[in-house]
């Protein structure tokens, strides 16, 4: 016996009654042949992606269900024998996959109690905030920063050191010049 997952999508034109009886004709179905519904959910009437047959519009049903090998051959026969059926898909779920949706169940209710115990902890944290305001806060709104002209910037003027090869020995003295272009 294996896990196995169906859509089906019937053609949205007819009653709802019609529906509800395909829908029913099809758990009976697998139930007769071995199987065991195991979960089954109804999205509706939903717009397809593209026109099949002229249809705009189908009805999707979702089965998981366990049961032998040859079971599904035989449910996808009964599918392409009924006229109502627009399209099916039938899928063997893997021990992976059923790991890998345990295990968002898991992050999704973990995620839900922290957000739970979350928001009580922020709201408390947020009236105390309100009815006190912190020190640095109250400091940091009474002093005044401290205002710079910006048209006269304060500079360090610095002189220009001259080596001693550039100091003239004597103020009078004038800097001997060299033939070197001879």
């Amino acid at each position: 016996m294996q896990l196995y997952e169906t859509a089906v999508v019937f053609d949205s034109q007819a009653k709802s009654e019609d529906i509800e009886e395909r829908i029913n004709n099809v758990k009976n179905f697998i139930t007769n042949h071995g199987g065991k519904i195991e979960s089954s959910e109804e999205l509706g009437k939903r717009r397809l992606a593209y026109e099949i047959n002229k249809k705009q519009y189908g009805f999707y049903v979702f089965l998981r269900f366990i049961g032998p090998g040859q079971l599904i051959s035989l449910l996808e026969r009964e599918y392409r024998l009924s006229e109502n059926v627009l399209r099916y898909l039938t899928l063997k779920i893997g021990k992976n996959q059923l790991a890998a949706e345990q295990l968002a169940v898991e992050d999704a209710d973990n995620a839900k109690i922290e957000k739970d115990a979350s928001p009580s902890d922020d709201a408390q944290t947020r009236k105390k905030d309100k009815a006190e305001p912190d020190t640095d806060e109250v400091v940091a709104e009474t002093e005044e920063p401290e205002k710079t002209d910006s048209a006269a910037p304060e500079q360090e003027t610095q002189t220009p050191e001259t080596t001693e090869e550039e100091k003239p020995e004597d103020a009078d003295a004038t800097p001997e010049k060299t033939d070197e272009s001879k």
